[in-house]
């Protein structure tokens, strides 16, 4: 009996991978046999390619299943990852019958994990191991085939291949293309999780950053946290997309590090600045860019210190510290301005705050309504037209995300309800 007899045969074995069960050339007497594998190594050719060029790891695992349907024709396909914690966990997920659930033999896994090898299961319903799950029976899945994503003995995941039509739907060939997959996924993974894990240590270090800064005063704390998750919400009005908005949030969360160089006698004065004063108030501008060229923000990032130093520009070319006028300065930097405004407008003071005529405008907050008025009063001259516009449609969204913690729910309700009522049914 030869190796595939056994395949058919032995329907309660799970049968390990130990071969590559492709045919030496001087065996190939048939063109049929010879351009169905060319074919197969083809997509899995091009399928490793694709893995080495993208980045975004659910994209890759999700494509990994659409290529391999290709040439394996399988009814379910799914990946696991393992999460922080070691669990397993479903990352990426293909059925072609559409609204079948999930449901996933734990025997199957296991045995992939602590034997570390690929598996077939020629017929799921006659093995001893799975015919008691119900799941399973449920899902009318007959054969079954996985591979563990192996980095340095490590189990980062599995790969499952399913089959609810036929008995024997898969070939030792077919699993061996699976586990060259699962290897080159396997690297992959690991880059993308370590990748990750730089990702979520240097925004911890910004965050941590500029909420220093920002602590400096009692009443500005959280201050660029709310610029930076407005500014983001008013960029995706405007069609922004990927590390433009990366960048985008990084720069309104870094707007005001220059302040780090303020002197306290300044930054915190209970009353109107005088004129040294207010130079050096409008210095920290300039502070945040030389602080954060310092920096070694990834390519992606590279236009940060750029942006953030011109959120005090203003389009009539009457900001500071540079007077640009529109065309000299990027859309980004315009978003973070209304951005930045609004918070302070809308955020208690223990001091009064100045128009640009040097008007008090009183210490406390100004309502949601006088706030936007404000704003649009100076479309055109201080701000985008364009932004303003962006600013007003997505304010409710905004106002929703910061009630309850920086806004008191009555502080912003009404503004809701009169500009958005489709929003209401959210304010119980």
């Amino acid at each position: 009996m030869n190796t595939n007899d056994a395949l058919v045969t032995t329907h309660s074995q799970i049968v390990s991978f130990d071969q590559t069960g492709f045919l030496p050339v001087e065996d190939i007497h048939q063109d049929r046999v010879l351009r169905e594998d060319y074919e197969k190594l083809r997509i899995n050719y091009e399928l490793q390619r694709d893995i080495g060029s993208e980045l975004e790891i659910d994209l890759v695992l999700n494509r990994i299943l659409d290529r391999t349907f290709e040439f394996l024709k399988y009814e379910r396909g799914i990946i696991l990852l393992a999460n922080k914690k070691g669990k397993l966990k479903v990352r990426a997920y293909r059925n072609i019958k559409n609204g079948k659930k999930c449901a996933l033999s734990t025997t199957l896994i296991r045995h992939v994990v602590q034997k570390k090898e690929g598996v077939i299961s020629t017929d799921i319903l006659t093995d001893d191991r799975f015919n008691k799950a119900d799941s399973i029976r449920l899902s009318g899945i007959r054969s079954s085939m996985a591979a563990p994503i192996l980095h340095q003995n490590d189990v980062l995941g599995v790969i499952v291949i399913e089959s609810s039509k036929r008995l024997v739907a898969f070939s030792k060939k077919n699993l061996q293309l699976i586990m060259n997959i699962a290897n080159h996924t396997a690297q992959f993974v690991k880059n993308s999780l370590l990748h990750e894990e730089l990702r979520i240590s240097f925004n911890s270090a910004i965050r941590t950053l500029s909420a220093t800064v920002d602590a400096r005063h009692p009443l500005t704390a959280g201050h660029s946290e709310r610029v930076a998750k407005l500014s983001v919400l008013i960029a995706k009005e405007l069609r922004f997309k990927g590390h433009r908005i990366e960048a985008l949030s990084y720069a309104a969360l870094l707007h005001d590090i220059g302040k780090i160089g303020v002197p306290d006698s300044v930054l915190l004065k209970d009353g109107q600045f005088n004129a040294s004063e207010r130079d050096e108030m409008n210095s920290h501008p300039l502070k945040t860019k030389e602080i954060l060229e310092k920096f070694h923000f990834p390519k992606r990032l590279k236009d940060v210190p750029f942006i953030a130093a011109l959120h005090h520009e203003k389009i009539d070319g009457t900001g500071y510290p540079n007077g640009l006028k529109a065309a000299d300065f990027p859309l980004d930097a315009k978003i973070i301005a209304v951005a930045d405004v609004f918070d302070a407008l809308t955020s208690a003071r223990d001091y009064p705050t100045y128009n640009d005529e040097g008007k008090a405008m009183g210490s406390r907050r100004l309502s949601v309504t006088d706030a936007v008025a404000i704003i649009e009063k100076q479309a055109g001259a201080h701000f985008d037209a364009a932004v303003v516009s962006a600013f007003k449609r997505c304010l409710p969204s905004a106002l929703l995300q910061f009630r309850g913690r920086h806004f008191e729910p009555e502080y912003v309700d009404d503004y809701i309800r009169l500009q958005a009522p489709n929003l209401t049914t959210l304010l119980a």
